[in-house]
């Protein structure tokens, strides 16, 4: 928990920092002529409206599918062609939507009468991902246990078989149905595998090692609170520099 504190306030940071920025520069560099040439420059070029674009197959939506079009054209352009540089992957109509097919990437090239416009495709399969009930688990009694279940993404939520083991035995041990138990100072990854190969993973700290890592991240938050300070001083300093010129 604390380490995603620690991320969530280094983002926080980053998103302060843009937005208290954005606002007195971009009043301070509003120059019509600039703005006016950029604005008839892009309604002047084809464009489609997405460059990049990331497709998920689940179990209940096997072939996900995305619409591509022209989000600006010049002036009576059009797309007359639509392919696709690795079917396998994905493929694309006539008419530009995109149908997902299998894990891997691809480039959808429309041709126009004016230039020719790429969307890099990924495909990924979310078919039979594995998910814990527990990223981390603390066992700082020698002894203690604690239960992890395993969720597949199948259809109908079928039971799959799943394969349980530990990273180093000697702090952590796992039983067949997912039961941890401490039996050493240190931590284990404990794993969990289905058949084919799909896998989750909690890290597990045992004994002495649970105060060490909770050390560990008191110790980023703090990093990631200091770092947030630091932005918000700069983003301080920035507006004052801005609003006085």
């Amino acid at each position: 928990m604390k380490k995603h504190l620690a991320h969530l306030a280094a983002a926080l940071a980053v998103t302060l920092l843009f937005s208290a920025a954005a606002g007195p520069l971009s009043a301070a560099a509003a120059a019509p002529t600039a703005i006016l040439d950029e604005e008839n420059t892009a309604a002047a070029e084809s464009r489609l409206n997405q460059s990049w674009l990331d497709m998920e197959i689940e179990y209940d939506d096997l072939n996900p599918v995305y619409q591509l079009y022209l989000s600006s054209a010049a002036p009576d352009d059009w797309v007359y062609q639509w392919y696709s540089t690795n079917p396998a992957v994905a493929t694309v109509d006539r008419n530009g939507l995109v149908t997902a097919q299998k894990p891997g990437k691809t480039t959808i090239v429309a041709n126009t009468y004016t230039t020719t416009l790429r969307c890099d495709v990924t495909v990924v399969s979310n078919v039979g991902r594995v998910t814990l009930n527990q990223e981390r688990l603390y066992l700082e009694n020698i002894g203690g246990t604690a239960a992890l279940r395993a969720s597949v993404a199948v259809e109908n939520g079928g039971a799959v078989p799943i394969t349980w083991t530990t990273s180093n035995p000697a702090a952590a041990t796992v039983d067949p149905f997912g039961l941890v138990t401490a039996v050493g100072d240190g931590e284990a990854l404990i794993t969990a595998t289905t058949p084919d190969g799909h896998s989750a993973c909690c890290n597990v700290y045992c004994g002495t090692q649970v105060a060490i890592q909770e050390q560990i991240e008191a110790d980023e938050v703090k990093i990631a609170l200091g770092v947030l300070g630091g932005f918000a001083v700069l983003v301080g300093a920035l507006a004052l520099a801005v609003s006085g010129s």
